[in-house]
C-alpha cells in the first residue's frame, strides 16, 4: 500500500499582482513517530506546471507510517529573484496530511493547496526583539 502526495495546485510566486509557477522548486515530506522522532524524509521538485508528485510506502523499515504524523513544506526555489518562503497556505511551516483526496485499492492520495514564494523586495522584515534586555544593559 502506498501514499501518493500530489499538488494539483501550483508552487507559485507572488509579487504584488504577478502570479506564476516555479518549476524546479523543492518540497519535502517529513514523517514522525509517536514520540516525535523523524522516521521518514522525502523530497521532490516541481514540474513546469509547479506540481509535484511523491509516492511513499505505508511501511518504512517494517513500521506503519501514520499519515497524520506527516507534513509537507517548501524547501527552496531555483529562482534567485523569487526565493523567499512564505507561510501562505502553510508552505513555510508545513501542512499536516488530513483527509485523503481519494482512496483506490492500495493507493491513498492527498491533494494539497498551493504554496508560495515571494521576492526579497516583498519580504516583511522580522521586527521581533531578538535581544534579552532583562539584564538592564541597554547599550
Amino acid at each position: 500500500m502506498t501514499y501518493n502526495l500530489r499538488s494539483y495546485s501550483k508552487i507559485s510566486y507572488f509579487d504584488e499582482l504577478m502570479v506564476g509557477c516555479i518549476a524546479g522548486s523543492k518540497v519535502c515530506l517529513t514523517c514522525t513517530d509517536d514520540r516525535g522522532r523523524v522516521i521518514h524524509y522525502d523530497s521532490d521538485v516541481t514540474d513546469e506546471r509547479g506540481e509535484f508528485d511523491m509516492i511513499v510506502s505505508k511501511y518504512i523499515n517494517g513500521k506503519h507510517l501514520k499519515e497524520k504524523k506527516c507534513s509537507v513544506r517548501l524547501v527552496s526555489s531555483p529562482d534567485p529573484s523569487c526565493n523567499i518562503l512564505t507561510d501562505f497556505a502553510g508552505g513555510k511551516s508545513g501542512v499536516k496530511l488530513r483527509r485523503p483526496t481519494s482512496v483506490y485499492r492500495d493507493t491513498v492520495k492527498y491533494m494539497l493547496t498551493p504554496f508560495y514564494f515571494t521576492s526579497p523586495m516583498c519580504d516583511e522584515p522580522d521586527t521581533t526583539d531578538q535581544y534579552d534586555d532583562t539584564q538592564g544593559n541597554n547599550y
